[in-house]
């Protein structure tokens, strides 16, 4: 297996979970509009959902941080993401083919450079 330039792969991991970070900052912005707009019709079932989904960008913009500083936890959290994102991705591909592997593929290829030798050497800092 040819050797990855670990700083740059780390970059592109940390800029990943910031682009999933990303979208949930968006799911949850579009979700509190329609809580104000009036669109939302169960709004205890929406506030738990921005809660959730707020939370969860939150945590991956942390853990963008954390991959990029080689932090061990980090890794870990990636790996849980991107299991989140492929049960989302299977449910997804009976609505559009589409659309489920716009999820999945980048979910897949995350996943496994979370478990090349380089990433898992460079991520155990003992201190966390």
């Amino acid at each position: 297996m040819p050797r990855l330039n670990i700083d740059l792969t780390l970059k592109g991991l940390g800029l990943a979970f910031a682009l999933e970070a990303l979208v949930m900052y968006v799911a949850t912005g579009v979700i509190i509009w329609a809580m104000a707009t009036g669109e939302a019709k169960a709004i205890a079932t929406d506030s738990v959902l921005a809660l959730l989904t707020g939370s969860a960008a939150i945590w991956l913009s942390f853990a963008a941080r954390a991959i990029v500083n080689r932090k061990r936890w980090a890794r870990s959290a990636g790996v849980f993401w991107q299991l989140i994102q492929l049960t989302i991705a299977f449910g997804t591909f009976e609505a559009s083919w589409l659309a489920g592997l716009a999820i999945a593929i980048p979910s897949i290829l995350v996943f496994f450079t979370l478990f090349t030798r380089q990433v898992v050497d460079s991520t155990l800092e003992r201190r966390d």
